[in-house]
């Protein structure tokens, strides 16, 4: 992670008020920061990755994650499954590498148990034209660098639509 690094947000999470308060400003000013290289990038990020970036998957729970980042078949697609309220997120990316997982420091102070999507980035990979990056810190200290040229995103409610039952359609 180049904005949200996972020793930073362990210092905005930190009991020390102070601390706290100091990390809180260095977000802010990661957040411009990010904000600003994003904007630098963007004409070069085909519309995929830009509705990736544009998506807020905070907090959203990772199902089977030591699964989740194998590659399936080459050439490598990686599928990660998310459920974020009522809905099933799926992200499909087409690798351009293989996905680099980093371990969590070993003093890392929150739960490994659930992992969660915390924060993410996209970013253009290396000198190469079309290649690009999509790092994700998760609730469990691990950061993933997803090296991509395309992805997918496919949204479905869990939940029947409200108002009564769910309805029927037939082709």
């Amino acid at each position: 992670m180049r904005f949200f690094t996972p020793e930073l947000y362990v210092r905005f999470n930190s009991p020390d008020e102070e601390e706290a308060d100091r990390a809180n400003e260095e977000w802010e000013t990661a957040l411009v920061g990010y904000r600003k290289h994003l904007d630098q990038i963007w004409g070069q990020i085909p519309d995929d990755g830009k509705q990736l970036a544009d998506l807020c998957l905070h907090d959203a729970e990772l199902l089977g994650p030591k699964q989740a980042v194998e590659p399936l078949f080459r050439p490598a697609i990686v599928i990660l499954p998310l459920i974020q309220e009522d809905h099933l997120v799926t992200l499909i990316y087409m690798l351009s590498e293989p996905v680099r997982e980093h371990p969590a420091a070993q003093d890392w102070p929150f739960s490994r148990l659930r992992t969660h999507w915390l924060y993410d980035e996209i970013d253009v990979d290396g000198e190469q034209r079309g290649m690009f990056v999509h790092r994700v810190l998760l609730s469990d200290g691990r950061v993933l660098e997803i090296p991509f040229v395309s992805a997918m995103i496919r949204s479905v409610a869990l939940s029947p639509p409200t108002g009564g039952e769910a309805k029927r359609t037939s082709a």
